[in-house]
């Protein structure tokens, strides 16, 4: 069976979810055996035959029904995962925490454009944004919803040590 990940965008502060919680919902939605990692909304699940867009949406409808948070969902294959880690021109960085990926729900048709003179380097790659944050994360202002906001589409941003436990979850 094809194991598939699903991203949860804005889980924590007022829309925190116990991960047993959610394992459970969506378990008895019918999406089998489900891992989570950390408590930011980062699931492994078996696919069941299912399309990564039905997939999104029994995840968001039961998270909805459930808990009463309506929260953007982006599913990746593992393959996709993988590949999409291995296109990242920053994953070898030293300091891995500070390297994200910004998973966008599709292709966006507008260019990314970075402000010159900052520190962070950022690459558009298909349905990704890679970013490296030399000087850290917390006071940039290139956070995943301000590429939401210039490139018209849905994110959700991890960083590159939690994708490579992804990766190996759902292997």
């Amino acid at each position: 069976m094809t194991r598939s990940i699903g991203l949860l965008r804005g889980v924590g502060g007022p829309t925190a979810l116990k991960m047993p919680a959610l394992r459970e919902v969506l378990a008895s939605a019918g999406l089998g055996q489900v891992t989570t990692l950390h408590v930011a909304g980062n699931i492994v699940l078996d696919d069941g035959g299912r399309s990564p867009n039905e997939i999104a949406r029994t995840i968001r409808d039961a998270v909805r029904v459930a808990f009463g948070f309506d929260l953007p969902v982006l599913v990746r294959s593992h393959a996709e995962l993988a590949d999409a880690h291995a296109r990242n021109p920053f994953a070898d960085a030293s300091e891995g925490r500070w390297v994200q990926t910004v998973f966008l729900d599709t292709t966006p048709a507008r260019p990314l454009e970075v402000p010159a003179g900052i520190p962070e380097q950022a690459v558009l790659d298909g349905r990704e944004v890679f970013v490296r944050y030399p000087e850290g994360i917390g006071g940039s202002k290139l956070q995943a919803a301000w590429f939401e906001k210039r490139l018209g589409v849905t994110g959700t941003a991890r960083n590159a040590n939690t994708i490579a436990k992804l990766i190996a979850l759902s292997a």
